[in-house]
């Protein structure tokens, strides 16, 4: 890893200038090619059908897809606090190339596919959408330090347009076919990642001794570094041995980073088994409109369509959550965990929604319905989820910002993991129409109606968590 490092540096000789309006632009393409880890919603259905999976198989790749960017955000992470952003940018680049390369050939080979290569092949996208993109989130937070919510919403809210960019890419280009969009996401994703490679160069810590104790001149990314680890020193940090000083190790051993670890957990998969399981239900209601008298747009239509309105909500909940973030620190002098209260309350909203039954209704109504759905769930979970990183990098040591988020984003296996499975579960159980091919769910919303009541009741439970939060963090600085 150090060869590699040196290597990289000397061809920083040839690349051009940078500063921090380069990294936070350069951040731009590689959140949206890092984004591309949603874009299964619109080929998943197509690729479970030729390939002849269930749909407990295809949460399988769900949870491949989550193992893979829990590895790659821990590895990434400590790779980028190590030796800087370019090296997980490099890994970035390979494993979504490798990735979506596998699942084109598998989906080429059809019901011959083999599914242990399909989970690979997701496990690598997920690798690959998360160290570069965390990279490229410590970048901006440290280039950005006063206003680093707001700098880090720019980068979130681009990963979660991304889905909107390759659905239009999908219907206007390549008409759904999902075999020449995947042979376009093969080359598409580590070119746009590469521009980050040349543009965000932060360097790690493995820097700062050389460059402070030997008296040499800091480059710029360096200094940053370093200045806004003092910056947080003096203006965050008033006694030692408090988690903004400690080392990593104590960090995960602690009670508050379990807390939030938990946190995370649950409201990533409250909001990711949504995302990913959105055409699976639009799939059930579908089909149970088919034999009645109203016209019925394609699902590969409303598949699109609704990962555009989730896009674009998140999009938006993303972007705004950021300045609301700074607001409330800066101006209010409160806590960024009640962005996470909006939230999630959001959330339940959207969660409970779908406990309705709907099937009765004419499908024009179902579809507004479940289009308002979509963008009360994309739009919470973008803004919930993009508060995260700022509250970890107050909470806990900026030296260690990458892997303690990486660490912390890990928990999105095990949230997603756990709900997802429910939904699968719930799902299949309901599945008994044959129709020469597979099991179809013909009950409508009684598919996962099930799936939503438990979820409702995990975002009633998290929102009890944030609030005690809060409480216990006002009553601690009442005391001071």
């Amino acid at each position: 890893m150090h060869f590699l490092y040196r290597r990289i540096n000397d061809l920083n000789h040839y690349l051009p200038e940078t500063n921090r309006w380069f990294v936070l632009l350069a951040s731009i393409p590689v959140a949206i090619s890092a984004g591309t880890i949603f874009v299964y919603s619109i080929y998943g259905t197509q690729l479970s059908d030729r390939c002849h999976l269930e749909a407990s198989q295809s949460a399988n790749l769900n949870i491949s897809t989550t193992f893979g960017s829990a590895v790659g955000a821990i590895f990434g992470g400590y790779i980028t606090d190590l030796y800087g952003t370019q090296i997980p940018m490099l890994i970035s680049c390979i494993c979504l190339t490798i990735g979506y390369q596998l699942l084109y050939w598998q989906y080429q080979l059809g019901e011959t596919s083999n599914v242990w290569s399909l989970i690979f092949a997701m496990f690598l996208v997920g690798v690959g959408s998360v160290s570069g993109y965390f990279s490229a989130i410590k970048a901006v937070t440290v280039n950005f330090p006063t206003r680093k919510a707001t700098a880090q919403s720019i980068t979130i809210a681009s990963f979660a347009i991304s889905s909107l960019v390759f659905s239009i890419i999908d219907t206007k280009i390549y008409k759904g076919d999902a075999g020449a969009f995947l042979k376009f996401l093969t080359w598409f994703s580590g070119l746009m990642i590469s521009i980050g490679f040349v543009f965000i160069r932060v360097e790690g810590l493995i820097d700062l001794p050389e460059k402070t104790t030997q008296g040499g001149e800091p480059n710029e990314s360096t200094s940053l570094l370093a200045d806004s680890v003092s910056l947080e020193s003096a203006s965050e940090i008033s006694e030692k041995g408090t988690l903004r000083t400690q080392g990593v190790k104590e960090t995960f051993i602690h009670p508050i980073f379990w807390y939030h670890y938990f946190m995370f957990a649950i409201l990533q998969g409250l909001g990711q088994m949504y995302i990913f399981s959105v055409g699976f239900i639009l799939k059930a209601l579908h089909y149970s409109f088919q034999n009645r008298s109203e016209e019925v747009p394609s699902l590969v239509h409303l598949q699109a369509m609704h990962v555009s309105v989730i896009a674009i909500a998140s999009f938006l909940g993303r972007l705004s959550s950021g300045p609301i973030s700074d607001y409330l620190i800066n101006r209010l002098n409160s806590q960024r965990h009640w962005v996470l209260i909006v939230g999630l309350t959001l959330m339940l909203i959207g969660h409970l929604l779908n406990t309705v039954n709907i099937t009765s209704w004419q499908f024009h109504s179902v579809h507004l319905y479940m289009v308002v759905v979509s963008g009360i769930i994309g739009y919470s979970y973008g803004f919930s989820f993009a508060s995260y990183p700022a509250i970890i990098s107050d909470i806990f040591n900026l030296k260690h910002y990458s892997l303690i988020w990486g660490a912390t984003y890990s928990a999105t296996t095990f949230g997603l993991s756990l709900i997802t499975k429910i939904f699968g579960y719930v799902y299949d159980s309901n599945s008994n129409i044959w129709d020469g091919e597979e099991y179809i769910c013909g009950k409508g919303e009684g598919c996962y109606k099930l799936t939503f009541q438990i979820t409702s009741g995990m975002c009633i439970f998290v929102i009890v968590l944030v609030v005690l939060y809060i409480n216990r963090a006002y009553n601690i600085k009442q005391h001071r």
